[in-house]
């Protein structure tokens, strides 16, 4: 399950807080006027019931035995209903009216001199139903009063508290977005300014608070651990510029020592030209990790500059395949297709040169280039036929330093762990970036992504 953002999870919190409040506000509401609107009507209903029952007694006493009329004279409500039972007998104010209405309950109670009401469901909706015995007649008196209306209007009472709690949810989800936006400002500045920093502005720095005395603290050490961290970054690129300087004098007369030597190689026996080779090797080596260290501190000390020409990709690709001594095919797709990109040739070619001799020592050999479209540029492709990158190293082999497997396998070829790391610097230099992949046929596809131009 992916987790919720913070800024969302204060969004859902303020809802969630903001309906709890309002639905228990309008449920209050709602049931405290419902009771009053039904005991209101109860009440109103009930006193009609004695004030039509004494009537009924008095009228009865009198002698009058014509219940049609007595029952049209009560003043009973313009939607309600008047029964009388006397004897066994029914009279009724409305021949829509039905005996069988009064629940057998409430008779029962009006029965034994009680005066009685209950509530009851009908197809027409509630009835309120009240008794009231006629002592001195031996008659009782029922009144229906429908509750339909109220009904209506405790149905009109919900949606509209349902629609205000809804607007109040509405209302505190978006102060809550509101709010979240306001508090994570911070967050996103920090996050802002790391990525900056990252990408190569080492100026960038949090803006003031405004006197904030909560964000203040922050700005400033936020500020300052950055401009450690930048001058500690100096330093070492200092040192390590330095001593790649200070070695290129010792390391040029090996080489011219390696070299006299060499053209003399034929007067040596053949365990000093065996110790003469791998001398020459291990110079060779010596001379690009310190050409190597110097381009890196290069790019940390922020001097790396760009000499950029117009330069046909495919004819740039072709060049290095030559100078590295590489035969392996070169696919352009679609066919046709000719990408021309504004970058430093120098560099480039030390790019593409690095990967065909990183598929050279550890996956036995490039087996073709691909140059296509890639979402505004152009992709170049090296692919091979080793055994692939796994998945969990194909961010820290662009890593200095990083050297994959071949660190924990002595049988695999030796290197400095700059090559990849060097690659990125000059990818990100020129706008570009580079990544590695599955190849379709197995192993690793190497993908240099660069602006294209027209």
């Amino acid at each position: 399950m992916v987790p919720l953002s913070l800024r969302l999870r204060a969004i859902v919190g303020f809802g969630a807080v903001s309906l709890l409040l309002a639905g228990t506000l309008s449920l209050f509401t709602y049931a405290l006027v419902r009771n009053w609107i039904v005991d209101d009507r109860r009440s109103g209903a009930v006193h009609q019931a004695y004030t039509s029952a004494r009537l009924v007694g008095s009228r009865i006493r009198s002698g009058g035995t014509d219940f049609a009329a007595l029952l049209s004279g009560l003043q009973a409500t313009t939607s309600g209903h008047a029964l009388i039972e006397r004897d066994g007998k029914w009279y009724a104010s409305s021949v829509s009216v039905d005996p069988a209405q009064v629940p057998a309950s409430l008779q029962a109670v009006v029965a034994d001199d009680h005066a009685g009401w209950q509530t009851v469901g009908t197809a027409r909706g509630p009835v309120l139903a009240i008794g009231v015995p006629v002592a001195e007649a031996s008659a009782r008196l029922y009144l229906l009063e429908p509750l339909d209306d109220i009904q209506h209007t405790l149905g009109v009472l919900a949606g509209v508290l349902a629609a205000g709690a809804g607007v109040a949810t509405a209302v505190g989800a978006g102060t809550g977005a509101l709010v979240s936006r306001r508090i994570l400002r911070p967050l996103r500045d920090v996050s802002a300014v790391a990525r900056d920093i990252v990408d190569g502005r080492h100026d960038a720095r949090l803006a003031a608070s405004g006197g904030d005395p909560d964000l203040e603290p922050l700005v400033v050490s936020f500020n300052r651990m950055v401009d450690e961290l930048e001058e500690r970054a100096r330093r070492e690129a200092r040192f390590a510029a330095d001593v790649s300087h200070d070695l290129r004098g010792p390391l040029a007369a090996f080489a011219a020592a390696v070299s006299v030597v060499q053209r003399r190689r034929a007067t040596l026996p053949p365990e000093a030209c065996a110790a003469v080779d791998l001398l020459d090797q291990e110079v060779q080596a010596f001379a690009r990790l310190v050409s190597d260290l110097l381009e890196i501190s290069r790019f940390e000390a922020g001097t790396a500059a760009l000499h950029t020409d117009r330069v046909d990709v495919v004819e740039l690709v072709g060049r290095v395949l030559v100078d590295t001594n590489t035969d392996v095919p070169v696919a352009v797709d679609p066919p046709g297709y000719r990408p021309w990109v504004s970058v430093d040739r120098r560099r480039m070619h030390q790019v593409f040169a690095n990967l065909f001799e990183n598929a050279d020592r550890y996956a036995g050999g490039a087996t073709r280039v691909v140059i296509g479209p890639a979402p505004g540029g152009v992709a170049v492709a090296v692919e091979d036929h080793g055994p692939g990158v796994p998945e969990e190293l194909r961010q820290a082999i662009f890593s200095r330093y990083e050297r994959g497997r071949a660190a924990h396998d002595p049988s695999m070829p030796r290197g400095t762990g700059l090559g990849l790391a060097l690659a990125t610097q000059h990818a990100r230099l020129h706008g570009g970036s580079i990544r590695v992949d599955d190849a379709p046929d197995g192993g690793a596809r190497f993908v240099i992504e660069l602006p294209e131009v027209p």
